[in-house]
């Protein structure tokens, strides 16, 4: 690992691997001392430290995995392995960038990154990428099977998972899911948080039999070991399980099961809205739309208690919501109204891209067909990106229709068959 942190230190100080050198030893020597083939001498780690601008320790230790320094790492990742929300932001504050040891410094630094994308920080995500982690993810992001310590190969591995959760890329989280698992102490919390994210992809990528093994395996853990303060996520999962298989009476009873036990959870007030946000979307999708838009006025009534700040947070989620029963009871002038609120809040991207969506459903629902196309159109790579099967569909199908009208009948073509794609899948 010396020769990424030499080449780390050197992008930092815009300096050649030749300026480094110069007048301390042949390239081709040092080469052979950054693969590993001769050691690196005492007086020659002290002058590339010099030049590098960093202690000599920086350089000399980079490589060391004694039994502390593994201890140290694995500590960082059970740290940060929880819920982000369940995480104090002052502990992760308090994490020093910068170790000796490039397996402590490097599984922080993915740690940290990991923390920040949980919680949509994306100032701070961006950042540490920047100023840290491009540089060492060109060379150690790419294998899934590379020798690196264990503590820094599971943190490996949970970054690249939580980045495909993000993308909604459940085929690669399953995959990494899967090399992450062997390396975690069966039945630890770690172990039970890869469980359960695995049973989350099993349920995206429709491999419905794996996913009632899975929750079986956890949910027999969590009773043996007494863990209940895991048992309303694991509801929370399953209720999404159910409404896969379109048992939407047992998916509600599932987030029922979550509710009763929300007594055990550390996080109610993140795990009450997982299970609000749940209920709402599949009353809505069950076409019970006067339950929907009860359970909405009581998630509103809830977030109405809380400070201001974060009833501006929520406005948009909650406008959405009604937005959707409205476009799916084709309650035009309802959701003219909805839209002119939402367009005047400060909103994230995949909330512009709803916003979009429904604008593109308005125009088309008025023959407006111009409009449409373009507001789909503008949406249609972010829903492409992140899967989302249900808005994809609608739009291919709203896409060809239209194309199919104005006699483009290749594009239509090209839509027809996108649309009998995602059908299949679902």
């Amino acid at each position: 690992m010396l020769k990424e942190r030499i080449q780390y230190l050197c992008d930092k100080k815009q300096l050649s691997r030749k300026e480094l050198t110069d007048g301390l030893v042949t390239q081709a020597h040092f080469s052979n001392i950054l693969a590993g083939r001769y050691p690196l001498p005492d007086d020659l780690a002290e002058a590339v430290a010099q030049r590098l601008g960093v202690e000599t320790d920086y350089i000399t230790q980079t490589d060391n995995t004694e039994e502390h320094i593994l201890r140290e790492a694995q500590r960082i990742v059970d740290m940060l392995s929880a819920q982000a929300s369940s995480i104090s932001e002052q502990s992760v504050n308090d994490l020093p960038d910068r170790h000796p040891a490039l397996t402590v410094e490097l599984t922080t630094a993915l740690m940290k990154a990991t923390y920040y994308q949980q919680l949509n920080d994306q100032d701070a995500y961006r950042y540490v990428h920047q100023s840290y982690l491009n540089v060492y993810l060109e060379h150690f992001g790419r294998q899934d099977h590379i020798q690196l310590p264990t503590p820094l190969r599971q943190a490996l591995l949970f970054y690249k998972i939580q980045h495909f959760r993000s993308l909604g890329q459940y085929h690669d989280v399953l995959h990494q899911s899967e090399l992450w698992l062997p390396l975690l102490a069966h039945g630890s919390e770690t172990w039970l948080t890869a469980q359960q994210i695995r049973l989350e992809a099993y349920v995206h990528t429709r491999q419905l039999e794996q996913a009632k093994a899975s929750f079986e395996t956890i949910i027999s853990h969590i009773y043996q070991q007494r863990m209940f303060h895991r048992l309303s996520g694991l509801y929370v999962l399953y209720s999404g399980y159910c409404f896969s298989m379109e048992w939407t009476q047992e998916a509600l009873t599932a987030l029922s099961m979550a509710e009763a036990h929300l007594v055990h959870t550390q996080q109610q007030s993140d795990t009450l809205s997982a299970i609000m946000n749940n209920r709402i979307i599949m009353l809505t999708r069950s076409g019970e739309w006067s339950q929907a838009e009860q359970e909405i006025d009581n998630f509103q009534s809830i977030v109405q208690m809380q400070p201001q700040e974060v009833q501006q947070q929520w406005e948009p989620t909650l406008l959405i919501y009604r937005c959707d029963i409205a476009w799916t009871r084709q309650s035009w002038g309802k959701l003219v109204e909805l839209l002119e609120m939402l367009r005047a809040c400060t909103l994230t991207a995949d909330q512009q891209m709803s916003l979009c969506f429904y604008e593109s459903q308005l125009s088309l629902s008025a023959g407006k067909n111009e409009s449409f196309a373009e507001q789909a159109l503008q949406c249609l790579p972010y829903f492409e990106q992140i899967r989302q099967q249900e808005r994809l569909s609608v739009l291919y199908e709203g896409l060809a229709t239209v194309a199919e009208e104005q006699r483009r009948y290749k594009d239509a073509a090209l839509y027809y068959r996108k649309l009998v794609y995602v059908l299949r899948r679902a």
